[in-house]
Protein backbone atom coordinates (compact mmCIF):
# COMPACT_ATOMS: atom_id res chain seq x y z
CA UNK A 1 0.00 0.00 0.00
CA UNK A 2 1.52 3.35 -0.96
CA UNK A 3 2.46 5.75 1.79
CA UNK A 4 0.47 8.52 0.20
CA UNK A 5 -2.86 7.81 -1.50
CA UNK A 6 -3.11 9.24 -4.95
CA UNK A 7 -6.01 11.59 -5.61
CA UNK A 8 -8.32 10.68 -8.43
CA UNK A 9 -7.52 12.72 -11.51
CA UNK A 10 -10.10 15.42 -12.07
CA UNK A 11 -12.45 14.93 -14.99
CA UNK A 12 -11.52 17.00 -18.05
CA UNK A 13 -13.70 20.04 -18.71
CA UNK A 14 -13.60 22.09 -21.87
CA UNK A 15 -13.32 25.35 -19.96
CA UNK A 16 -10.74 28.09 -20.38
CA UNK A 17 -8.80 29.80 -17.59
CA UNK A 18 -9.44 27.06 -15.01
CA UNK A 19 -6.48 25.07 -13.63
CA UNK A 20 -6.61 21.46 -14.81
CA UNK A 21 -4.02 18.66 -14.69
CA UNK A 22 -4.05 18.34 -18.49
CA UNK A 23 -1.83 19.81 -21.21
CA UNK A 24 -3.16 22.67 -23.35
CA UNK A 25 -3.54 20.47 -26.41
CA UNK A 26 -5.33 17.65 -24.57
CA UNK A 27 -8.40 16.10 -26.19
CA UNK A 28 -10.65 13.66 -24.39
CA UNK A 29 -11.08 10.58 -26.58
CA UNK A 30 -14.54 9.89 -25.14
CA UNK A 31 -15.80 13.36 -26.01
CA UNK A 32 -13.89 13.89 -29.24
CA UNK A 33 -16.73 13.06 -31.64
CA UNK A 34 -19.55 14.06 -29.30
CA UNK A 35 -19.01 17.70 -30.23
CA UNK A 36 -19.08 17.01 -33.96
CA UNK A 37 -21.71 19.18 -35.66
CA UNK A 38 -22.81 19.36 -39.25
CA UNK A 39 -23.77 22.58 -41.07
CA UNK A 40 -23.54 24.66 -37.92
CA UNK A 41 -24.98 28.18 -38.36
CA UNK A 42 -25.95 27.32 -41.93
CA UNK A 43 -27.91 30.10 -43.62
CA UNK A 44 -30.18 29.04 -46.46
CA UNK A 45 -31.90 31.23 -49.01
CA UNK A 46 -35.23 30.79 -50.70
CA UNK A 47 -35.74 31.00 -54.44
CA UNK A 48 -37.40 34.43 -54.20
CA UNK A 49 -34.50 35.78 -52.14
CA UNK A 50 -32.05 34.57 -54.78
CA UNK A 51 -34.16 36.14 -57.53
CA UNK A 52 -34.17 39.42 -55.62
CA UNK A 53 -30.37 39.37 -55.42
CA UNK A 54 -30.13 38.40 -59.09
CA UNK A 55 -31.79 41.66 -60.06
CA UNK A 56 -28.70 43.67 -59.06
CA UNK A 57 -26.28 42.21 -61.66
CA UNK A 58 -29.05 42.32 -64.28
CA UNK A 59 -29.66 46.01 -63.59
CA UNK A 60 -25.94 46.72 -63.79
CA UNK A 61 -25.72 44.86 -67.10
CA UNK A 62 -28.69 46.79 -68.53
CA UNK A 63 -27.22 50.12 -67.38
CA UNK A 64 -23.90 49.27 -69.01
CA UNK A 65 -25.60 48.30 -72.27
CA UNK A 66 -27.70 51.49 -72.31
CA UNK A 67 -24.69 53.68 -71.56
CA UNK A 68 -22.62 52.12 -74.33
CA UNK A 69 -25.41 52.15 -76.94
CA UNK A 70 -26.30 55.80 -76.34
CA UNK A 71 -22.94 56.62 -77.86
CA UNK A 72 -24.11 55.27 -81.24
CA UNK A 73 -27.38 57.23 -81.28
CA UNK A 74 -27.11 60.66 -82.90
CA UNK A 75 -28.64 63.00 -80.32
CA UNK A 76 -28.65 66.78 -80.38
CA UNK A 77 -27.58 67.51 -76.80
CA UNK A 78 -28.74 70.98 -75.78
CA UNK A 79 -27.82 73.14 -72.83
CA UNK A 80 -31.21 72.43 -71.28
CA UNK A 81 -30.56 68.67 -71.38
CA UNK A 82 -27.15 69.17 -69.73
CA UNK A 83 -28.58 71.28 -66.92
CA UNK A 84 -31.48 68.86 -66.39
CA UNK A 85 -29.17 65.84 -66.19
CA UNK A 86 -26.82 67.68 -63.85
CA UNK A 87 -29.72 68.73 -61.61
CA UNK A 88 -31.12 65.19 -61.43
CA UNK A 89 -27.67 63.78 -60.68
CA UNK A 90 -26.88 66.30 -57.93
CA UNK A 91 -30.29 66.11 -56.26
CA UNK A 92 -30.35 62.31 -56.44
CA UNK A 93 -26.85 61.97 -55.03
CA UNK A 94 -27.41 64.39 -52.15
CA UNK A 95 -30.82 62.88 -51.34
CA UNK A 96 -29.32 59.40 -51.00
CA UNK A 97 -26.06 60.29 -49.26
CA UNK A 98 -27.26 63.28 -47.24
CA UNK A 99 -26.79 67.04 -47.52
CA UNK A 100 -23.56 67.12 -45.52
CA UNK A 101 -20.70 69.53 -46.07
CA UNK A 102 -18.45 66.71 -47.31
CA UNK A 103 -20.95 65.54 -49.94
CA UNK A 104 -21.68 69.09 -51.15
CA UNK A 105 -17.94 69.68 -51.45
CA UNK A 106 -17.65 66.47 -53.50
CA UNK A 107 -20.41 67.63 -55.87
CA UNK A 108 -18.76 71.02 -56.34
CA UNK A 109 -15.38 69.39 -56.98
CA UNK A 110 -16.79 66.99 -59.59
CA UNK A 111 -18.76 69.76 -61.28
CA UNK A 112 -15.76 72.07 -61.44
CA UNK A 113 -13.51 69.42 -62.95
CA UNK A 114 -16.20 68.37 -65.43
CA UNK A 115 -16.97 71.79 -66.87
CA UNK A 116 -13.35 72.96 -66.62
CA UNK A 117 -11.75 69.95 -68.30
CA UNK A 118 -14.38 69.35 -70.99
CA UNK A 119 -12.32 71.07 -73.76
CA UNK A 120 -9.33 68.89 -72.85
CA UNK A 121 -11.40 65.70 -72.77
CA UNK A 122 -12.83 66.52 -76.20
CA UNK A 123 -9.37 66.31 -77.81
CA UNK A 124 -7.77 63.87 -75.38
CA UNK A 125 -7.60 60.81 -77.69
CA UNK A 126 -7.58 62.48 -81.07
CA UNK A 127 -4.37 60.67 -82.05
CA UNK A 128 -5.70 57.26 -80.96
CA UNK A 129 -7.54 54.97 -83.36
CA UNK A 130 -11.20 54.07 -82.87
CA UNK A 131 -10.43 50.37 -82.43
CA UNK A 132 -8.10 51.12 -79.53
CA UNK A 133 -10.66 53.40 -77.90
CA UNK A 134 -13.46 50.84 -78.12
CA UNK A 135 -11.14 48.14 -76.79
CA UNK A 136 -10.28 50.29 -73.76
CA UNK A 137 -13.95 51.17 -73.26
CA UNK A 138 -14.90 47.48 -73.36
CA UNK A 139 -12.22 46.58 -70.82
CA UNK A 140 -13.28 49.44 -68.55
CA UNK A 141 -16.97 48.51 -68.63
CA UNK A 142 -16.15 44.83 -68.14
CA UNK A 143 -14.02 45.73 -65.10
CA UNK A 144 -16.85 47.85 -63.76
CA UNK A 145 -19.34 45.01 -64.12
CA UNK A 146 -17.06 42.41 -62.50
CA UNK A 147 -15.95 44.55 -59.54
CA UNK A 148 -19.29 46.24 -58.89
CA UNK A 149 -20.59 45.92 -55.33
CA UNK A 150 -23.63 43.62 -55.53
CA UNK A 151 -23.98 43.10 -51.77
CA UNK A 152 -26.89 44.55 -49.80
CA UNK A 153 -24.62 45.99 -47.14
CA UNK A 154 -21.49 48.01 -47.83
CA UNK A 155 -19.03 45.71 -49.53
CA UNK A 156 -15.35 46.08 -50.23
CA UNK A 157 -14.48 49.78 -50.45
CA UNK A 158 -11.52 49.21 -52.78
CA UNK A 159 -13.64 47.14 -55.17
CA UNK A 160 -16.30 49.89 -55.35
CA UNK A 161 -13.67 52.55 -56.07
CA UNK A 162 -12.00 50.53 -58.83
CA UNK A 163 -15.40 49.75 -60.39
CA UNK A 164 -16.51 53.38 -60.42
CA UNK A 165 -13.16 54.64 -61.72
CA UNK A 166 -13.26 52.07 -64.53
CA UNK A 167 -16.69 53.37 -65.57
CA UNK A 168 -15.53 56.99 -65.54
CA UNK A 169 -12.46 56.01 -67.56
CA UNK A 170 -14.71 54.40 -70.19
CA UNK A 171 -16.94 57.50 -70.22
CA UNK A 172 -13.94 59.77 -70.79
CA UNK A 173 -12.76 57.57 -73.68
CA UNK A 174 -16.21 57.66 -75.30
CA UNK A 175 -16.62 61.38 -74.70
CA UNK A 176 -13.30 62.11 -76.38
CA UNK A 177 -14.70 60.80 -79.69
CA UNK A 178 -17.69 63.17 -79.68
CA UNK A 179 -18.06 66.57 -81.27
CA UNK A 180 -19.22 69.46 -79.13
CA UNK A 181 -18.79 70.29 -75.46
CA UNK A 182 -22.41 69.48 -74.69
CA UNK A 183 -22.00 65.90 -75.86
CA UNK A 184 -18.81 65.52 -73.82
CA UNK A 185 -20.39 66.92 -70.67
CA UNK A 186 -23.56 64.89 -71.20
CA UNK A 187 -21.60 61.64 -71.48
CA UNK A 188 -19.67 62.26 -68.25
CA UNK A 189 -22.80 63.33 -66.35
CA UNK A 190 -24.67 60.29 -67.62
CA UNK A 191 -21.83 58.03 -66.43
CA UNK A 192 -21.89 59.60 -62.96
CA UNK A 193 -25.68 59.21 -62.85
CA UNK A 194 -25.67 55.56 -63.97
CA UNK A 195 -22.61 54.32 -62.11
CA UNK A 196 -22.61 56.62 -59.09
CA UNK A 197 -26.22 57.44 -58.19
CA UNK A 198 -28.31 54.57 -59.56
CA UNK A 199 -26.37 51.79 -57.69
CA UNK A 200 -26.87 53.62 -54.38
CA UNK A 201 -30.59 53.91 -55.11
CA UNK A 202 -31.03 50.26 -56.13
CA UNK A 203 -29.14 49.09 -53.03
CA UNK A 204 -31.56 51.03 -50.85
CA UNK A 205 -34.54 49.59 -52.68
CA UNK A 206 -33.23 46.01 -52.60
CA UNK A 207 -35.87 43.72 -51.13
CA UNK A 208 -38.72 46.20 -51.58
CA UNK A 209 -41.75 45.81 -53.83
CA UNK A 210 -40.49 48.62 -56.10
CA UNK A 211 -37.33 46.74 -57.08
CA UNK A 212 -38.92 44.54 -59.82
CA UNK A 213 -40.31 47.66 -61.55
CA UNK A 214 -36.82 49.19 -61.69
CA UNK A 215 -35.46 45.97 -63.14
CA UNK A 216 -38.21 45.89 -65.76
CA UNK A 217 -37.56 49.53 -66.70
CA UNK A 218 -33.82 48.91 -67.10
CA UNK A 219 -34.43 45.76 -69.15
CA UNK A 220 -36.98 47.39 -71.46
CA UNK A 221 -34.76 50.46 -71.88
CA UNK A 222 -31.74 48.38 -72.86
CA UNK A 223 -33.81 46.27 -75.27
CA UNK A 224 -35.29 49.38 -76.94
CA UNK A 225 -31.88 51.00 -77.35
CA UNK A 226 -30.52 47.75 -78.73
CA UNK A 227 -33.34 47.64 -81.27
CA UNK A 228 -32.56 51.21 -82.39
CA UNK A 229 -28.78 50.77 -82.67
CA UNK A 230 -27.48 47.17 -82.47
CA UNK A 231 -30.41 44.69 -82.72
CA UNK A 232 -28.09 41.69 -82.68
CA UNK A 233 -27.50 41.97 -78.92
CA UNK A 234 -31.19 41.71 -78.00
CA UNK A 235 -31.06 37.90 -77.86
CA UNK A 236 -27.98 37.74 -75.55
CA UNK A 237 -29.57 40.39 -73.36
CA UNK A 238 -32.80 38.42 -72.95
CA UNK A 239 -30.85 35.21 -72.27
CA UNK A 240 -28.84 37.05 -69.61
CA UNK A 241 -32.07 38.23 -67.99
CA UNK A 242 -33.41 34.65 -67.81
CA UNK A 243 -30.07 33.47 -66.40
CA UNK A 244 -29.95 36.13 -63.67
CA UNK A 245 -33.59 35.81 -62.64
CA UNK A 246 -34.37 32.11 -63.12
CA UNK A 247 -31.54 29.75 -64.04
CA UNK A 248 -28.80 30.87 -61.63
CA UNK A 249 -31.14 31.33 -58.60
CA UNK A 250 -32.66 27.88 -59.17
CA UNK A 251 -29.20 26.32 -59.51
CA UNK A 252 -28.02 28.07 -56.34
CA UNK A 253 -31.04 26.83 -54.35
CA UNK A 254 -30.36 23.31 -55.60
CA UNK A 255 -26.70 23.47 -54.55
CA UNK A 256 -27.66 24.46 -51.00
CA UNK A 257 -28.88 20.90 -50.41
CA UNK A 258 -25.40 19.60 -51.21
CA UNK A 259 -23.70 21.75 -48.58
CA UNK A 260 -22.09 19.61 -45.86
CA UNK A 261 -19.70 21.27 -43.42
CA UNK A 262 -18.48 19.59 -40.24
CA UNK A 263 -17.38 21.38 -37.10
CA UNK A 264 -15.45 19.68 -34.33
CA UNK A 265 -12.71 20.09 -31.71
CA UNK A 266 -10.13 20.66 -34.44
CA UNK A 267 -11.72 24.01 -35.36
CA UNK A 268 -10.88 27.30 -33.75
CA UNK A 269 -12.48 27.79 -30.37
CA UNK A 270 -15.14 30.48 -30.10
CA UNK A 271 -15.30 32.12 -26.69
CA UNK A 272 -18.68 32.28 -24.99
CA UNK A 273 -19.25 34.26 -21.82
CA UNK A 274 -21.56 32.47 -19.38
CA UNK A 275 -21.68 35.37 -16.94
CA UNK A 276 -20.79 35.50 -13.27
CA UNK A 277 -21.38 32.53 -10.99
CA UNK A 278 -20.46 32.87 -7.37
CA UNK A 279 -18.40 35.97 -8.04
CA UNK A 280 -16.35 34.27 -10.79
CA UNK A 281 -16.84 34.78 -14.48
CA UNK A 282 -16.95 31.55 -16.48
CA UNK A 283 -15.85 31.55 -20.12
CA UNK A 284 -16.27 28.44 -22.20
CA UNK A 285 -15.06 27.54 -25.66
CA UNK A 286 -17.40 26.20 -28.32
Amino acid sequence: MPLFSMKKKAEFQKVLYRPQPYPDNYTDEKLFLNSLKRNKNLQTFSFLECVDQGQLPLQQLCCTVMFFLLHFIDLNVTDGMIYSMALVTVVGYLTITGFSVHEIRTVILFGGFLFGLSPIIQTLTRAVSDDTIYAMVSMGLFTNFCLHDYSISNGDYMSRCVSFNAAIFSAVCLASRLDGLNSVQGTIILAILIYGVVPKLTKRLSGSKVMPFFTLIFLLGSVCLSYLSVPIIIAPLVISAFACLLIIPAFFVHLQKQKDNIFGPWDEAVLKDLGCKGGNRDITAE
